[in-house]
């Protein structure tokens, strides 16, 4: 992987806020194209798009994971680039980061803590981001089994009721079972309270594992939503989704302007584990 060799020009064409969060931004490499389709987050690339392009292509040819770290010179800014190969694509996700000394109570290392975490998820396999094209095959794939609206807590309590009881009839072990809960609950309450207010959830059998949609028509994540507190707790919406990669096999996202929807295959009984992620 080359070297980047025009840090300064790249810092002197962005403005850096001096106290801006950290950020996550995903585009994809597509081979043979000449320009990058932008799949989470809207403005401007990061670094020039010669160089995003030139870095893309070197790591599909060595089909190898890089990773990069740009500071933005005068500054404590820097932007740390993953470049992930998978088939004829890579993706290529930014994460803005602050590197100075945080005071007691900042949420900004948690925060890139949990963005680091979303990297390393789509690195292992295990987390994928959807276009508007892939979300489409994806939501005609499976059976319906169940469809629930959320609104409210109460709304959230009745799917939480519902799918725990359909996935023993589907032979979830109970660990599974619980597992899986927990995640719909996490995804629900966030499609609730950072999702415009409302939402559905729908449960799919698919071949060998189930399938739990959530979506909204919310504005799209904000990760500016992920640094506050959650019904007078420390949990926040980043949190939720630590829990998530934690405990689900297979997560999809797929997030804009127009909605978020979340994607969770589960298998009746924990998957043996063939990679060190």
């Amino acid at each position: 992987m080359p070297q980047r060799t025009h840090e300064t020009e790249a810092a002197d064409v962005q403005h850096m806020p001096s106290r801006r969060p950290p950020t996550l931004r995903v585009f994809r490499y597509r081979d043979g194209a000449t320009s990058l389709q932008n799949v989470v987050g809207d403005g401007d690339l990061p670094l020039p798009e010669a160089d995003l392009l030139k870095w893309a292509r070197d790591a599909l040819d060595q089909q190898t994971f890089v990773a990069q770290t740009v500071p933005f010179e005068g500054t404590t800014h820097s932007n740390e680039l993953c470049f992930i190969p998978r088939d004829d694509r890579c993706d290529i996700l930014s994460i803005h980061a602050d590197s100075r000394r945080r005071h007691h109570g900042d949420h900004r290392r948690s925060l890139l803590e949990i963005l680091n975490d979303l990297a390393a998820a789509v690195a292992c396999g295990r987390l994928r981001f959807l276009d508007p094209d892939e979300l489409a095959q994806e939501l005609a794939l499976g059976e319906a089994i169940l469809e629930r609206p959320l609104t409210d807590s109460a709304t959230v309590a009745t799917a939480r009721t519902d799918v725990t009881d359909a996935l023993e009839h589907l032979g979830f072990s109970r660990e599974r079972r619980e597992e899986t809960v927990l995640c719909l609950s996490e995804a629900s309450t966030n499609a609730v309270m950072h999702g415009g207010g409302r939402g559905t959830l729908r449960l799919m059998k698919l071949d060998g594992r189930a399938r739990i949609v959530v979506a909204d028509r919310g504005p799209g994540l904000s990760f500016m939503n992920w640094l506050g507190a959650r019904g007078g707790t420390q949990a926040s919406m980043g949190y939720g989704y630590h829990i998530i990669l934690e405990h689900i096999d297979d997560v999809a996202l797929s997030t804009g302007p127009g909605g978020t929807t979340l994607i969770l295959d589960q298998h009746p009984r924990r998957p043996e584990v063939t990679t060190s992620c």
